[in-house]
């Protein structure tokens, strides 16, 4: 081989190994750096008895989460049909100019669906119930949770990457008076 030829096969290998260089590194940007979407879930507040209407420490509850939200960058709210989850997202959905998006309780798998379509890189509220947040959480692809039947101060993060493979995240933090 004269000298021609080497100078020729080394450009030539160059070329091929920035190229693969390059396909590596999109490829793991894209399935690595994807956007990040969070799902910020509630059991309604303190109910009245088993009236479908909170008691007045859930109204109280309701405004503490409606603060403790105001800069949470929030773009969409969903609450199931049942007056009580409104009615803990209303101080909320009020304060940052939302209309609530209600979805029965029972249509956990459509609620998720939606959320996943339609809020890629926002931040969602989710106020449901003892049992559909935890559902929610699970099909989100969280770590089981239960939730009392009198625990109310609870508030979930969950945070999903968008394309690492459906990372999810979750923390707990509790917010206004504790729960009894």
């Amino acid at each position: 081989m004269n000298d021609n030829q080497v100078q020729y096969l080394r450009w030539r290998y160059a070329g091929v190994s920035a190229a693969v260089l390059i396909v590596i590194t999109v490829v793991y940007l894209y399935f690595c750096w994807g956007t990040q979407m969070t799902i910020l879930l509630v059991r309604h507040a303190d109910r009245d008895g088993s009236a479908d209407a909170l008691s007045d420490a859930g109204t109280a509850r309701a405004l503490e989460l409606a603060h403790v939200l105001e800069k949470s960058g929030i773009s969409a709210i969903y609450t199931s049909e049942a007056n009580r989850t409104q009615q803990t997202a209303a101080a909320t959905a009020a304060l940052l100019g939302i209309t609530p998006v209600v979805v029965p309780a029972a249509d956990v798998s459509g609620l998720v669906s939606a959320i996943r379509s339609n809020h890629a890189g926002q931040t969602v509220l989710v106020v449901g119930h003892s049992n559909t947040v935890p559902q929610i959480i699970e099909e989100f692809g969280g770590p089981a949770v239960i939730i009392g039947e009198n625990e109310f101060d609870n508030l979930y993060v969950l945070t999903l990457c968008c394309r690492r493979w459906q990372r999810v995240r979750l923390t707990n933090l509790q917010y206004g008076a504790a729960s009894p």
